[in-house]
């Protein structure tokens, strides 16, 4: 298998200008996949040197605007501009919320007529909660944010760990491999849906946190960077990458 990496395509929260949304690229070889998208992922991509065309599939944590406006651009460009359909992985809960709450609203009816979302994306409900993507294993687990929302997070390879949006999980406390750990880091002093890094200090023993990259942060990143950089491992820099 050729030599692959997570690339960090955006690490912003929802109201970041100066980052794009966290959004994650697992790529392997000419093979790419996206986590979550955005609805910055254009600019994103456009960073890293690729587009639409470049993306073999997506995997969807749940249905917020920063991890799943980005879906409308690309349906609609696969399926009319480059008459493709993407893979489009996510847990069953999470499917009928992203169309029917998220993206029907704009993509329910086009030139053709009524749609699906079958009409724009080759849709993979994930079972038992595992997908396997260029030989690489991608497990989904629940994360602790809106109320009522279903919302995951993913393992890849047993090598990262990826909350997505989520408050201080306390599995994750008890965790002593040696996986990196992306980690929702909000910089506000309080918020109820993201874990904020007074929290993920509090909540996680230092060998822990010596793992824990904060991302899905803001702008005011560098007013934070230091005690980030003393209190974790450090910050999940905008192009940045990890080896798989």
């Amino acid at each position: 298998m050729s030599a692959s990496r997570l690339r960090f395509l955006g690490t912003g929260d929802s109201e970041a200008i100066d980052f794009w949304n966290t959004n994650l690229l697992l790529e392997a070889g000419e093979r790419r996949l996206l986590i979550d998208c955005g609805y910055t992922i254009k600019y994103a991509l456009r960073d890293a040197g690729l587009a639409i065309p470049d993306i073999e599939a997506i995997l969807i944590t749940h249905t917020h605007a920063d991890h799943v406006y980005g879906l409308e651009r690309f349906g609609v460009e696969t399926r009319y501009r480059y008459g493709t359909r993407v893979r489009l992985y996510a847990e069953p809960d999470v499917l009928p919320a992203l169309w029917h709450e998220t993206l029907k609203g704009g993509m329910g009816h086009s030139s053709d007529g009524k749609n699906r979302l079958e009409d724009f994306f080759e849709v993979v409900p994930i079972a038992e909660h595992a997908i396997e993507f260029a030989g690489h294993r991608l497990r989904t687990f629940p994360t602790i944010h809106t109320g009522g929302m279903a919302t995951y997070g993913v393992e890849i390879d047993d090598r990262v760990i990826f909350t997505a949006d989520s408050k201080p999980l306390p599995w994750i406390a008890q965790d002593r491999s040696a996986r990196a750990i992306l980690h929702d880091c909000s910089l506000q002093a309080d918020n109820p849906v993201h874990a904020t890094l007074d929290e993920l200090i509090a909540a996680y023993p230092p060998e822990v946190r010596s793992r824990v990259l904060a991302i899905h942060y803001g702008d005011d990143l560098e007013a934070h960077r230091a005690t980030i950089e003393r209190e974790l491992g450090g910050v999940a820099e905008q192009g940045g990458s990890l080896a798989l």
